[in-house]
């Protein structure tokens, strides 16, 4: 599996679907984003979304919500890919396990995240070539 996925891939959708509906929506507007995966076996991933104001936050909160980072290191078991994260933009991630289970077709790999209490995350990413 790695040789599909090795490189670096574009984010086309970044979607949240619901646990008890299995509804999915978007995560914010203008989600956009790079993920590398090196053949050395280091992985990162930087994905933002615009803006959306709220009167109940502030600039910063609307900044931290918009961002989502980290970076470490992976190894794929089949179709589990299972990112060791040693820097992330949010410092709680640091140090853990990151999930996903891939699928790869027609140049375009498709990242989902195990069910959590909010749903899981389902990511396109379309390879730059």
């Amino acid at each position: 599996m790695t040789e599909n996925f090795t490189g670096t891939w574009t984010l086309h959708s970044f979607e949240i679907e619901n646990s008890d509906t299995n509804e999915r929506s978007p995560w914010g507007k203008e989600a956009h984003g790079l993920l590398i995966y090196s053949p050395s076996g280091h992985m990162s991933v930087s994905i933002n979304k615009k803006i959306e104001r709220d009167d109940t936050q502030t600039e910063c909160e609307d900044r931290f919500d918009s961002i989502l980072f980290y970076s470490g290191t992976y190894q794929v078991t089949g179709d589990k890919i299972t990112h060791q994260v040693t820097q992330a933009s949010n410092p709680d991630r640091i140090g853990r396990e990151m999930i996903r289970f891939a699928k790869y077709r027609d140049g375009q790999l498709e990242l989902t995240t195990p069910k959590e209490k909010f749903g899981r995350a389902i990511l396109t990413w379309k390879k730059i070539k």
